[in-house]
This record gives C-alpha cells, sequence and structure tokens, in this order.
C-alpha cells in the first residue's frame, strides 16, 4: 500500500521510545519486557490501567503549555505504546484462558469422563456434591456414587 511507511515509521519510533528511549530509561532498566512494572501493575489492576495511562498521556500531549511539538509527540507515542500493552495484556489473559482449557479436557479425558453416560457427573445421579436425586447414598439414580 502506497505511503502504508508513514505509519510504519510512527510504531518503530513507538517501539524505539519503548526499547531505548524514557520507557526505557524510567521502567525497563534491561529487564525482560514483561516483568516490567506495566506488566505486573495489569495484572493487578486489569487492563483499565493501561487504557488509563494512554488516556492520561493524550491528555499530557494535548494540555502542554504552548504548542511543543516534541513533547506533544513524545506523549502520543507513549500513549500508543500504552495501547499496545494493552492488546499484549489481553493476547496473554487470552492464552492463559486457552491453557487452562487445555487442562482441563485433557483432565476430562484422562479420567475417562462422558457427560452422556448414565451416572456422569451432573445427570442427576448422586454425585459428591448431592445432586439432582440426592446426595452419597442418598438414593439418587445412576449416581457415581
Amino acid at each position: 500500500m502506497r505511503n502504508a511507511d508513514k505509519l510504519e515509521s510512527v510504531f518503530a519510533d513507538v517501539m524505539k521510545q519503548v526499547t531505548a528511549g524514557k520507557g526505557a530509561e524510567r521502567h525497563g532498566h534491561d529487564r525482560d519486557f514483561l516483568k516490567q512494572p506495566w506488566h505486573w501493575i495489569a495484572d493487578g489492576f486489569g487492563e483499565g490501567f493501561l487504557l488509563g495511562q494512554a488516556v492520561k498521556k493524550m491528555h499530557e500531549a494535548t494540555h502542554s503549555s504552548g504548542w511543543e511539538h516534541e513533547r506533544w509527540e513524545r506523549e502520543m507515542l507513549g500513549a500508543i505504546a500504552y495501547i499496545g500493552f494493552a492488546v499484549v495484556n489481553r493476547r496473554l489473559t487470552a492464552q492463559k484462558i486457552m491453557d487452562a482449557l487445555d487442562k482441563v479436557a485433557e483432565t476430562t479425558v484422562a479420567l475417562n469422563f462422558d457427560p452422556g453416560l448414565p451416572g456422569a457427573w451432573g445427570t442427576g445421579g448422586a454425585g459428591a456434591a448431592g445432586g439432582i436425586g440426592g446426595g452419597c447414598g442418598a438414593g439418587g439414580k445412576g449416581g457415581a456414587w
């Protein structure tokens, strides 16, 4: 696409700021990207923290005294970085959820659980939680316990 390099240069500047500029100086300290404050704070407070930081950066850019282009650009690049952090955080969270669901599926298969079989968990049998039909030894129909 013609002129897409204009946007590519913005993203390259964001990466420079994060890995070698203000972000690296204040927060990086040669730490692994996922060990930096943005990540553990987002883990504790959610992606709203990251998006709030982006809004704060945009506010700072537009409310600086005078029309200081360098400061405006630096703050706007910081806002883009925080939005990128939110995307990374969301992807990592989604991967954790998928990994957990895979473990549940593996465990279910390992236990040879078949929800279609009579007496399987949640089919009205007398399961350990006392499902419909009674608890352990309570006379429920087809209970596994």
